[in-house]
């Protein structure tokens, strides 16, 4: 009766050091193991808030998920809805595998650099693996639509068992409570859901009546999860689900480490880049007036052809000194994962937004998205004061009169706060972060 075992882990969000620690753990059992062992990742290996992560747009993550020894890999929200849909064909480079979603689509297919399943060969068993993730809102931004979970996943989990699996498995970033109403509607058709995404440690793994068994390991590379599966005369059954805790005094795998210097070293060549110069600098300062701020909304404001652009200083962390830039210093200053956004308002509008945006209470707010860190006041270029006035350029602002404002998803989406309604012709650049964007403004004007 040929065995199988699953080692799963989830939401590492960068922690490196952890994930060296479970590649140890997984070489160990793999080596002492008399049957054959997969290791699956449910997602989020990336975080924006960990340099060596934010600053490759989570590429070097999914460098170390290959050299720890992972199998197969899903699609999770860390790098998608932050970089968009672009960046997946790099974490496949990266990783030499693609990841794995099946549910979020771009023009009805499948995003590039992914695929919905695949097979993996485990000893004498065939593996069929398909990966589903959480849907976000944002995603339509980037041109994404969401497919039928239930039925995507019934479809290729037939096209797994026909093309040979013996074991079909949905690796999931969708969460808990969608594994859970999914769990319930898979009986007969797919063996194991190994989750991810709500960052819920489930011990024992959880075994439900009438519906198929989920497990998921916690996160941040504290545990790891174990799964033994044995398959006899075509029915597989779920033996045991167990989890362990990672100490961190655990040995660290080599293998992890030498790659992760190797990322650190790969990073410190491409920061040293120079890209331009500042003779005057740009310095970051509170208020309303800072330099660094104001270069940033210059820079959005050359993307397209507007009159104003608004730019919050929560973008930036730190200025620019006057002389030689190099690419490093721009993601020092920024590493925001925003994107360039441009609207059409009415004059009545513009003002409004300006009027929130010079508010304390607006500068005040700390949106998830940023970490706990304030909005700062609104920053914005092409419009000034003049005593009781606006101006736009030279002219008055006219409230019946109609503008195009440039700024990011940020100031021009309701969740930025400046804004009610998302405008009716919203356009996003997508096709780049603001550190990338400031970088070719200073390359442009050099």
């Amino acid at each position: 009766m040929p065995t199988l075992e699953l080692l799963h882990f989830n939401d590492v969000h960068a922690r490196f050091d952890g994930l060296a620690r479970l590649a140890a753990r997984v070489r160990e059992i793999r080596a002492a193991a008399p049957h054959p062992v997969l290791a699956l990742d449910g997602g989020d290996i990336e975080d924006s808030g960990v340099e060596l992560s934010a600053l490759t747009r989570g590429v070097a993550a999914w460098r170390l998920l290959r050299a720890a020894g992972v199998d197969a890999a899903v699609a999770g929200n860390g790098g998608l809805l932050r970089y968009g849909p672009g960046v997946l064909a790099e974490y496949a480079a990266a990783f030499g595998a693609p990841p794995l979603l099946s549910d979020v689509a771009l023009d009805g297919g499948v995003l590039p650099g992914t695929v919905a399943a695949r097979l993996v060969v485990a000893g004498e068993l065939t593996v069929g693996i398909i990966g589903i993730t959480d849907w976000f809102t944002a995603y339509a931004d980037f041109g994404l639509t969401e497919l039928p979970r239930t039925t995507e996943v019934c479809r290729h989990a037939a096209e797994l068992r026909e093309q040979g699996a013996d074991v079909v498995l949905v690796l999931s970033h969708a969460g808990i409570d969608n594994d859970r109403a999914l769990a319930q509607k898979l009986i007969g058709r797919v063996d194991l859901i190994v989750g991810g995404h709500s960052h819920t440690l489930l011990p024992d793994g959880e075994h439900r009546p009438n519906a198929v068994p989920i497990v998921q390991a916690g996160n941040f590379a504290e545990h790891l999860g174990r799964v033994r599966l044995s398959v006899d005369d075509g029915r597989v059954s779920v033996v045991q689900t167990t989890t362990e805790p990672v100490p961190a005094d655990a040995p660290r795998d080599p293998t992890v480490l030498a790659e992760l210097a190797a990322c650190e070293r790969d990073l410190a060549g491409w920061l040293a880049d120079p890209v331009g110069t500042l003779p005057g600098g740009a310095e970051l300062t509170a208020g309303t007036g800072s330099a660094m701020v104001l270069l940033l909304a210059e820079a959005v404001r050359a993307v397209f052809p507007v009159e104003v652009a608004v730019v919050y200083p929560v973008h930036c962390a730190a200025g620019i000194a006057a002389g030689a830039v190099a690419r490093g210093d721009v993601w020092r200053a920024t590493s925001s994962p925003a994107n360039a956004a441009v609207a059409t308002l009415t004059g009545a509008q513009l003002r409004e937004m300006l009027r929130r945006g010079a508010t304390a209470e607006q500068a005040g707010r700390q949106p998830r998205a940023f970490r706990g860190r304030a909005l700062g006041y609104l920053h914005a270029v092409g419009v000034t004061a003049a005593g009781d006035r606006i101006l736009v350029g030279a002219e008055p602002l006219d409230d019946a009169r109609r503008y195009r404002v440039a700024g990011t998803d940020v100031e021009l989406l309701p969740y930025g706060g400046l804004v009610d309604t998302v405008p009716a012709d919203l356009t996003l650049d997508t096709s780049r972060i603001l550190p990338e964007l400031l970088t070719e403004y200073l390359v442009a004007r050099s």
